[in-house]
């Protein structure tokens, strides 16, 4: 069985470069379980992972 993602808290102060690092750590793991599951239902994951960063419009 896989193990399920958690989200922990910063242990870093939110304008240090190692709350950034902290963060972009914790996302990691989380970003390519959805981009497997979306490759997996038949999505690009490039176009998915610049729909995940690109500005809502309207």
């Amino acid at each position: 069985m896989a193990k399920a993602l958690t989200i922990g808290a910063p242990q870093h102060p939110a304008m240090s470069t190692a709350y950034e690092q902290e963060c972009r750590d914790m996302l990691a793991p989380h970003l390519d379980a959805l981009l497997r599951k979306v490759e997996a239902a038949g999505w690009d994951r490039g176009q998915a992972a610049s729909a995940l960063i690109s500005p809502r419009c309207g």
